[in-house]
């Protein structure tokens, strides 16, 4: 039996480090029967003929180059197949994860097929002189409805049927995890809640869902295995939605013999960090606000001479930035300081 390879690229726009997005997915498909269970509810039936998916195996994958890296994580795996002269296939799961969709995502998916197949090529992975099939699947976790163009010529707007010949065809097969039909998943008890998890992101019906979750990945998966999951939807739920509180998850974790407490402990650690986060940004708000307004002063100061006190009082009660740019830019054509003062005394009564 020959070789397919499965590659599970997660497309991480924001950065090469892991997201707790990005987290969420690598924890369920790294697991090779959670694979294994997704690719036999959704690869076609004409690739599963040949595949034999009980060999599937986690390999490693190097051919990336320096800009892809900055997009781009990747899971390979390795799977037997029947009596075909095909050494190798490649299936991509791309992972998107942005609050919006990605529109040219086929134009990143063909640079990466390109390159994989360089690899191969360079390492003689051909079967009589012929490149082996790569199989693109998208995977969207993203919130709300995404209308994927997954055939790459509906991307290229051409002027006639002409020029179809000289455009790269091919379509990837996509699934928005929010629509995906329950039913095909249901008999993997993490698919069944990663699945449920991202349909109810932003329902009521979250705080139900959080017991049901602890307490059913906990007696499937064992304590061991169980507490890990359940920490890794935790973080992702913590950093993806407010319609569940601390509370909450307290209350979820109680259905755990042991170890809630460490989740706990992990999820506060968490919540710090936002908070320290969102401090941050205040901080450099209030920053921002506080040079704008110096600045204006010393617009005033350079336009109209000395800034009285109670002149100077007033500008720094103005906390919008865009109002007191607007203020700085009138430095430079109101030539009175008695109409200045007066657009400072409207700014402060809106």
């Amino acid at each position: 039996m020959s070789a397919i390879t499965f590659s599970i690229i997660v497309q991480d726009m924001a950065s090469k480090s892991h997201t707790p997005h990005e987290g969420l997915f690598l924890k369920v498909f790294k697991d090779k029967e959670n694979t294994k269970h997704f690719l036999r509810g959704h690869l076609p039936q004409g690739v599963l003929d040949h595949a034999d998916l009980d060999s599937l195996y986690l390999e490693n994958a190097s051919y990336l180059d320096d800009n892809l890296r900055k997009h781009f994580s990747d899971l390979v795996f390795s799977v037997r197949i029947g009596e075909e002269e095909f050494s190798a296939a490649k299936v991509y799961l791309l992972f998107e994860h942005k609050s919006s969709p990605e529109p040219l995502v086929g134009m990143q998916i063909l640079r990466y097929m390109a390159l994989q197949w360089k690899e191969m090529y360079d390492q003689g992975q051909t079967v009589g002189g012929k490149l082996p099939p790569i199989i693109p699947i998208v995977i969207y976790q993203g919130r709300g409805t995404w209308q994927a163009r997954a055939s790459f010529q509906d991307l290229v707007e051409m002027p006639s049927e002409a020029f179809n010949e000289f455009v790269p065809d091919f379509s990837f097969a996509f699934f928005n995890i929010g629509k995906v039909d329950e039913e095909k998943v249901r008999e993997n008890v993490v698919l069944k809640f990663y699945v449920a998890i991202i349909k109810a992101l932003d329902s009521p019906e979250l705080r139900n869902l959080l017991p049901q979750l602890t307490q059913g990945l906990y007696e499937s998966l064992g304590q061991k295995t169980g507490l890990e999951y359940i920490e890794i939807f935790f973080k992702y739920l913590v950093n993806s939605t407010e319609v569940v509180d601390k509370q909450d998850y307290a209350k979820a974790l109680d259905k755990v013999p042991e170890g809630g407490n460490k989740i706990m402990t992990t999820l506060a650690e968490e919540w710090k960090q936002e908070g320290r986060e969102e401090g941050r940004e205040e901080g450099e708000q209030i920053g921002a606000i506080k040079n704008s307004q110096e600045m204006l002063i010393s617009a005033v100061h350079n336009r109209f001479g000395i800034v009285k006190p109670k002149l100077a009082e007033k500008i720094r009660k103005i906390q919008s930035k865009e109002t007191l740019h607007s203020l700085f830019n009138q430095t430079f054509v109101i030539d009175d300081k008695d109409d200045f003062d007066k657009l400072v005394d409207d700014a402060l009564e809106e």
